[in-house]
């Protein structure tokens, strides 16, 4: 039973070791060395969202739950889904969004949904608000 103890701690200890001579890039089987982290990354980024629309022009992100799902990564599949599907897919969900738009009385002020795709620098966007460019892909009007 001691040999099977000292064993496994050797087999273990020499998981933790491989590291130290594997690519720093590569994430496999035993042990992650997370390249994700490892490597500089863009402050670019690209997704697909819906816009609201009020009666001045102005527009602003409306929340996850006019997508039809609450989860934020939910509702961007949703989005991206209909983006690459085109006006199949893109006329019905942006019509259920105005549905929904509709029956919210937080978004009232709302006359019109877009389904965008946006580019944005995420630090001009999370310090100073800054959107990047957005191209529409869709949209509908929102009836109440």
């Amino acid at each position: 039973m001691a040999l099977a103890r000292i064993l496994i701690s050797i087999a273990l200890v020499g998981a933790v070791l491989s590291a130290l001579v594997r690519d720093p890039l590569d994430d496999s089987f035993p042990l992650s060395t997370y390249p994700m982290f490892a490597q500089p990354r863009t402050t670019h980024y690209t997704e697909d969202y819906a816009l609201g629309v009020d009666r001045a022009g102005v527009t602003r992100p409306l929340p996850a739950e006019t997508s039809g799902s609450s989860e934020v990564l939910q509702a961007a599949a949703l989005y991206e889904d209909a983006v690459q599907g085109g006006g199949r897919q893109l006329a019905p969900l942006c019509t259920a969004v105005a549905q929904r738009v509709a029956a919210d009385p937080a978004l009232g002020d709302v006359v019109a949904v877009r389904i965008v795709e946006g580019t944005h620098d995420v630090l001009a966007l999370l310090e100073h608000g800054t959107r990047g460019v957005e191209h529409v892909r869709w949209g509908c009007a929102v009836t109440r």
